[in-house]
This record gives C-alpha cells, sequence and structure tokens, in this order.
C-alpha cells in the first residue's frame, strides 16, 4: 500500500517480515516518543513509537530484532492487542534511539531466523498459557515466608506491649483498651429480647403477606374473629369487676 508524505509527516519507514522466505512484507512507521506530558514509563530520549506493528509479531522477537540493529532494549509495550497493533519501545541508552532514527528506509527486520524463533499459532498459545501459570513451589514459598514475616510481626508487638506496661519501679500499668472480640459484655434478657423481637420484624417485613385477594380477605376474617373475642373477654372482666364492688352491708 502507497501511503501520501502528508499522512505519514514527521515518521520514517522500514520493513518487517515474518522470515527470510517470506515474500510479504509489511512497512513499520516509526518516530521519536515525544510529548508535552511524557509518561514515566515511556521516557523521553529513550522511546521509540511504531506503528503498523503485524498480528504475528511478539514483544520477544521484535526485542531481539531491534536489540540487534539499535542496541539493549528495555521493554516493548503493545498499546492494542488485536489486529495491527502500536508498539512503544524503551532502549536501555539514548544512542539506541538514534541509531533507530538513522535507520534506512530499505532495512528489513527478520523476526524468525536461526537465532530467534517467533512462534504462532497452537505454539504461541501454549507457550502464554503456560507462562500464566503459576509455579506451585515458588507460591508456596512466598506464602511461607509472608506468614513468618506476619508471625515475627506479631510477636515484636506483643513483645513492645508489655514491655510498655510496666515503669521503672516495676509496677505493670493495666490500660482499659480492649481488643475487638475480646471481654465483650454479656447481655440481659431483656436486651435478647429486643433484639429477637426486632429480628422477627425484620423478617415479617421480608415476608409477602396478603398477595392475593383470597389473602387479603382470610387475613380480615381472621382480626374480627380477635376484636369480637377480645371484646368479650373484656365485657366479662368489666362484670367480673362490678361485682367484686358491689356494695352488701348485710
Amino acid at each position: 500500500m502507497i501511503m501520501k508524505k502528508e499522512n505519514i509527516k514527521g515518521f520514517k519507514t522500514l520493513w518487517i517480515r515474518f522470515d527470510a522466505e517470506s515474500s510479504d512484507k509489511h512497512q513499520l512507521f516509526f518516530k521519536e516518543h515525544s510529548i508535552r506530558n511524557q509518561e514515566p514509563e515511556y521516557p523521553k530520549n529513550h522511546t521509540l513509537f511504531v506503528l503498523n506493528v503485524p498480528p504475528y509479531a511478539t514483544t520477544d522477537c521484535l526485542k531481539y530484532a531491534f536489540a540487534k540493529l539499535c542496541g539493549d532494549v528495555r521493554s516493548i509495550t503493545f498499546a492494542n492487542a488485536k489486529g495491527f497493533k502500536t508498539a512503544y519501545i524503551v532502549f536501555e541508552k539514548e544512542s539506541s534511539l538514534d541509531k533507530a532514527m538513522e535507520l534506512s528506509k530499505n532495512s528489513i527486520i527478520t523476526l524468525n531466523d536461526d537465532e530467534n524463533v517467533c512462534l504462532t499459532g497452537i505454539e504461541k498459545w501454549c507457550k502464554e498459557y503456560n507462562n500464566s501459570l503459576c509455579d506451585e513451589q515458588v507460591a508456596k514459598k512466598e506464602i511461607e515466608d509472608y506468614i513468618a514475616f506476619y508471625d515475627k510481626q506479631i510477636e515484636q508487638r506483643l513483645t513492645m506491649e508489655k514491655a510498655e506496661k510496666k515503669d521503672d519501679e516495676g509496677w505493670t500499668t493495666v490500660s482499659g483498651k480492649k481488643k475487638r472480640g475480646k471481654f465483650a459484655p454479656s447481655r440481659k434478657e431483656s436486651t435478647i429480647d429486643k433484639v429477637q423481637q426486632k429480628e422477627e420484624q425484620r423478617k415479617k417485613k421480608k415476608q409477602l403477606l396478603n398477595f392475593y385477594t383470597f389473602q387479603i380477605r382470610e387475613a380480615k376474617k381472621q382480626n374480627l374473629a380477635e376484636l369480637r373475642k377480645k371484646f368479650e373477654l373484656d365485657k366479662k372482666r368489666l362484670q367480673e369487676l362490678k361485682v367484686k364492688r358491689t356494695f352488701k352491708p348485710f
């Protein structure tokens, strides 16, 4: 594909191919990465901004190819992972970036050769999957080291607390500070009853009562029966009080 000069203003070009036998080549567009708000991971005078990186190019292969042409590469980061990619190549030295900017437009980068193998397809996926797995022995050692470090910190803290409690005369200072979960005050029966009542009310609110019409009708009948029963009891109790208060001189 032929690009117009105004579309690639400020960019230089070079060619990239998969191996020496490939007839298909892609053109890379690159320039020095220099902006007003420079990111710390892409330092000025060390970073090369590259466009049109083909999908089969991996960070390892690209790192080896540019290190061979220009010098040691610190890191390579792809901005987008699908299709043709954008790359940020960070060199160890400023002189390596200068060499990259002086590359001829006819220079060709070969990714796969005898010295550097560029994996593709299922081999690439298997390697990426295996690299993503955590080594069991390494993980076990990290966990054991962390637990040992944590136990040591706890032991040191307890030792310091004991030392702080004793003054110069040998007296032990009793602090009123209570640890969470320890020395909790026992609850009274009234407090427990209140907690249980609140819990029952909360459960009742969650229940879906009187959703259907017949449920509403039955609830009304039951409520009315309870009111009548209560009325009869109150009436009977009132009669008993009247009998007790009747004046009987003889």
